[in-house]
């Protein structure tokens, strides 16, 4: 029972990551495309909802089911001799790096330039 509550709460963080940069995506281009002043702080905004009501809950939901799984499930440290799983480790941890650094600095940019 453990197990499926723990893949259900991955896979919805999963899935609110995933849509939620989407929706960045989305916001991002908006605000390239648009002229005026307006419709570009509006797109930042969007932006800022997106990231930080959708991508960050995601990524902890993520991070915390994704931790209790492996601890629980995949023997803690031994998730290294599995090339899939320390690959997505791997892949998650550069991601929340890049995310909160690069990126971040970016948007936060832009929201001061409107």
């Amino acid at each position: 029972m453990t197990y499926e509550l723990l893949k259900l709460a991955h896979i919805i963080g999963a899935v609110l990551i995933g849509g939620g940069l989407i929706g960045v995506w989305l916001s991002d281009l908006r605000s390239r495309q648009s002229r005026e002043l307006v419709r570009f702080s509006e797109s930042v905004r969007n932006i800022a909802v997106f990231y930080d009501g959708v991508v960050v809950p995601g990524a902890i939901v993520l991070l915390i089911s994704g931790t209790w799984l492996i601890v629980e499930f995949f023997g803690g440290w031994n998730f290294i001799s599995i090339p899939w799983l320390a690959g997505m480790v791997f892949l998650f941890v550069f991601e929340f790096i890049e995310g909160n650094t690069v990126t971040r600095i970016y948007f936060m940019r832009l929201r001061r330039l409107t």
